[in-house]
């Protein structure tokens, strides 16, 4: 049996993952390329193989149409916007994904991206890497209005972690869990609702058709000027030109990043906004969450062979 594992970070925390596939049978191939692949080299890969533990590369119809021997995709992670599922079902091919494995790490970042942000860290930071003396005055996170877009694992990490700072605590979803909602004091709002009132906005949904650009001109204008907005969810939430020209023209108190339109490229435009903090798609890069990433996508594929 074939195994392609894409992520180049699978089995850093613990390289016995590996061992473990190896005794079950699996003859495996790992991303050659030291980054995320492109279409045709994902194509070429897969091509005799019997199983993948996929990273974020783009799996399309074109690239599973060529997979004659594929039985199991098993997702590095959760989100599946990059992965054809429809065409997954019509060619008989299961979909695995490693269900709250990484949601803690990412709520960690999602905070810390808001603490850097209200205490303007990245710019204090190059103020004083250039030798620069200059106090920044920031905002408070404590008793603030918190708003949460998405209220699942790593939304639900975001709402226990600020109700230490005794916040008041805003959500939108689909689905409520109301015991969960009552112990952390959250309350129920709709998205313009959360956008006009909250001093933070965390946003946590997928990047399914009727969320794609909900961050563009006409909410960003409902939003405070002052107001801080953190995407560790999907860069296709928001649009970003108009992101752009909010920073530009501070209308928007800072855009923490972990995801981006055209990764793995840096953002020039972004980066030159000093109310910004930016990272490569990282929040789920965290030893624990890697560990626990690559026991369970490694375990989906084991199930499927046995």
């Amino acid at each position: 049996m074939k195994l392609l594992i894409t992520s180049n970070s699978f089995g850093s925390a613990d390289p016995g993952v590996f061992e473990e596939l190896e005794e079950a049978g699996f003859e495996i191939q790992r991303n050659p390329y030291g980054r995320i692949m492109n279409e045709d080299e994902l194509m070429e890969l897969l091509s005799d193989k019997d199983a993948v533990i996929l990273g974020t590369e783009n799996l399309t119809d074109r690239v599973i149409d060529a997979c004659k021997k594929l039985k199991v995709v098993s997702r590095y992670g959760v989100g599946c916007d990059h992965v054809d599922i429809e065409s997954l079902k019509r060619h008989g091919i299961a979909l695995e994904i490693a269900r709250n494995a990484n949601s803690e790490a990412v709520a960690d970042h999602a905070v810390a991206m808001m603490l850097s942000l209200a205490h303007n860290l990245p710019a204090a930071d190059a103020d004083f890497r250039r030798g620069v003396w200059k106090k920044r005055k920031g905002v408070d996170l404590f008793h603030s209005k918190v708003g949460i877009i998405g209220l699942g694992a790593i939304g639900r990490g975001v709402a226990r972690r600020v109700s230490g700072f005794q916040c008041e605590i805003y959500a939108f979803d689909q689905y409520y869990d109301e015991n969960f909602m009552e112990e952390f004091h959250v309350r129920k709002a709709d998205i313009p609702s959360i956008l006009q009132s909250c001093d933070f906005i965390s946003l946590h949904l997928p990047a399914v058709e009727a969320f794609r650009g909900l961050i563009g001109r006409e909410t960003l204008g409902m939003m405070k000027d002052t107001a801080i907005l953190v995407n560790t969810a999907r860069a296709e939430l928001v649009d970003k030109e108009a992101v752009l020209e909010a920073l530009k023209e501070h209308r928007l108190g800072g855009y923490g990043a972990d995801v981006f339109w055209d990764e793995p490229s840096t953002d020039a435009e972004l980066s030159e906004c000093e109310n910004t903090v930016l990272t490569p798609h990282m929040a789920a890069v965290t030893d624990g969450a890697v560990r626990e990433m690559s026991r369970i996508s490694a375990e989906n594929v084991l199930k499927h062979f046995r």
